[in-house]
Formats: C-alpha cells, structure tokens, sequence
C-alpha cells in the first residue's frame, strides 16, 4: 500500500506487503499544493483552485514544466524531506524567468503547476514501487482536486485511487490523528 499525502507538500507512506517493518518509511515528493494555492491567492485572491476550474483552462507548458522539475531536489534519493523552503513563489518566478514564460496566462501557469505536482507525486511512487501491485489511498486537500488526482492516476496506470476514509482514517483528518498518536507515545 501506498498512503498518499497531498497536502502543501505531498508525501507518502510506503507500506510493503509482508510485516518487515525495515521496509517501512515516508518520504517528501515534492509540491503537492503549495504552489497551486499560493499562485490562487496571489492572481485571484482566493485560497485554492475549487475543482481545479482554473487549471482545467489552462494548458500545461512543457518548457516551464521542466524548470519547475529541474530541482536536485528530485534525484536525491528516498526518503527525503522538503518544504516551503524550495517550494514557494520564488520558485515559481525562477522557474517561470529561467523558461521565459513570465507571460504565460494564470490558468496556464496552474495547469502546468498542477501537472509538476501529479508527475512528481506520480514519479515518486513509481520509482518505488516499480511493478508490484499496490493500491494508493489519498488524503489530503489535493484528494479534492480533481485535476491533480486524474493525472497522477493516469501517470502511475492505476484505475483507482482509493480514500484512507474506507481504512476509517478521515482523509481530512489524518495528519491531526497522526500528531495526537504521536504526541500520546511521546507521553
């Protein structure tokens, strides 16, 4: 099993059959909405892409796509962490400056932002886990972005990505169930 993550940064937890807890670990893919919301609230004020309309305007730029994707971030090896400090609008300007699409329209700059997510989410996960059978539950607000789990679906040639909701996990919930089972085996 994979437990998907997309949060701001999306991550997961790699479950392998078998009970070899060594096996086990969580890593960092990448942006999972991060970038996509705040390029929402910068050009449009508001706070997320509601059903990825936006994005599903826009048309995906390859040359911008592959600035975004040139980060060493993505050839260190598993498992690794990142945050707001890479991914943020910085990021996004470089990128945009470096590929020469400063121009590129809002709509297209989430669609090509929503697709670096869903190819690095999609990348992540099947470097892993190659070609065993595996079944992906998602939680998270990217869950919720119909866009974004569409392509990583298509990407990663799975027909299903299953909510942790049906492991009685409330998707929206996990990380805070998390921290609570944390915070009680700390005590």
């Amino acid at each position: 099993r994979i437990l998907l993550n997309i949060g701001g940064i999306a991550n997961f937890t790699y479950l392998p059959a078998g009970v070899n807890s060594k096996k086990v670990f969580v890593t960092d893919t990448g942006p999972g909405n991060t970038l996509i919301d705040q390029t929402v609230f910068l050009y449009c004020h508001e706070y997320f892409d509601r059903d990825a309309l936006r994005a599903g305007r826009g048309k995906v730029h390859d040359r911008l796509l592959e600035s975004f994707k040139s980060n060493s971030f993505f050839s260190l090896p598993f498992p690794k962490t990142i945050g707001p400090e890479l991914f943020n609008m910085e990021y996004v300007s470089r990128a945009r400056k470096e590929s020469n699409t400063e121009s590129l329209s809002v709509d297209d700059l989430l669609a090509t932002l929503t697709r670096f997510s869903a190819e690095t989410v999609a990348e992540s996960i099947k470097q892993v886990v190659g070609n065993k059978k595996f079944l992906i539950y998602v939680s998270g607000g990217g869950a919720h972005n119909p866009l974004l789990t569409k392509w990583i679906k298509e990407l990663i040639g799975v027909s299903e990505l299953h909510n942790t909701d049906e492991l009685g996990i409330p998707g929206d919930a996990k990380e805070a169930i998390l921290f609570a089972v944390l915070a009680n085996e700390t005590l």
